[in-house]
């Protein structure tokens, strides 16, 4: 489901169902369009971004996205999962409630071909897919907020940094999911952070650590990557955005003479057993001797931890 609100009070509202999509167009009553505004101005909802929303390792999903004029930007919030929501509920609960009794106004109902526009605004205002170029003000000063549920974004363009290695890992037991990254320059400053959540517990505990190896073990983690199977695999590309998974799942981001190296590695590689989930390039087992690298000169070489609220997915380092 989406809505458009426009400042006058008109409403445009989409639901999709099985084969086919309804449409319903209508008009907030003055006290109602108050309420709204006022809803939209909750002061915990004006101060929250993006990134203060965590996302659990373990979830319902539920996806939420908002965005609402403000004076002089736009404020996107996304939020993928119930357990994301859960600290926000006092503010977010009058719009929730606002969206679900919405069908029950007054309005007409017009045929999906003449009316399914995916709640963009009309006339010279440009609502945008995430990821590309942000609203702007029409002249006539006339914004619209929306609230609709979208898929996740394209994750955020920064600097490209001058990477050796890049490590990302995902493991899924029966009893916890742990997620993790690691980042290495090329002149051997590294950060690596690990997420991990029990199963039935809400609390993820989140451990992040940086700093540098030295130039021998630089030489020792290049002959581990040029001595490895890892070498021999070529990576397959998949058309799928959002990919089902089982056990262990590594990403492997390697630099080397020939351009950066791409692989995804699991635990259940070829296994016929476990036909309906992705299995990547090749099996995990041919990432060992680099597994143990990383265990033995970034894990436990005794450099400082770094403070869990700086999290960054290991884009810079340390």
């Amino acid at each position: 489901m989406c809505v458009l609100l426009q400042k006058t009070g008109a409403f445009h509202m989409e639901s999709d169902g099985v084969d086919s999509t309804r449409v319903f167009e209508g008009q907030l009553s003055a006290g109602g369009l108050l309420q709204v505004e006022s809803d939209l101005h909750d002061s915990a909802l004006e101060a929250l971004s993006q990134k203060q929303i965590e996302e659990p390792l373990i979830h319902r999903r539920d996806v939420l996205h908002v965005d609402i004029s403000r004076d002089d930007h736009w404020q996107e919030l996304t939020f993928y999962s119930a357990e994301s929501q859960e600290p926000y509920r006092q503010s977010l609960q009058p719009l929730i409630r606002w969206l679900n009794e919405l069908h029950k106004l007054p309005h007409k109902e017009l045929s999906e071909d003449a009316g399914k526009n995916n709640c963009l605004a009309p006339g010279k205002i440009a609502l945008t897919k995430r990821g590309e170029e942000a609203p702007v003000e029409s002249p006539s000063g006339n914004m619209n907020a929306s609230i609709a549920p979208q898929a996740p974004p394209p994750a955020p363009k920064r600097e490209p940094v001058e990477a050796l290695l890049r490590v990302f890992s995902m493991s899924a037991t029966s009893d916890a999911v742990r997620q993790g990254c690691v980042l290495i320059t090329a002149n051997g400053t590294y950060r690596a952070e690990e997420r991990a959540q029990k199963v039935g517990s809400k609390k993820v505990m989140t451990k992040i650590t940086g700093g540098q190896i030295t130039p021998e073990e630089i030489v020792q983690l290049q002959q581990t990557i040029e001595s490895s199977a890892l070498a021999k695999i070529h990576h397959r590309e998949t058309s799928h955005l959002v990919l089902p998974m089982s056990g262990e799942m590594l990403n492997l981001q390697i630099s080397r003479p020939s351009g950066v190296q791409e692989l995804v590695l699991s635990s259940t590689f070829a296994r016929r057993d476990v036909p309906f989930f992705y299995s990547g390039d090749g099996d995990i087992s041919s990432a060992q001797s680099l597994l143990k690298f990383i265990a033995e000169h970034i894990w436990t070489n005794g450099s400082g931890g770094l403070d869990p609220g700086l999290r960054n997915d290991c884009q810079d380092a340390p």
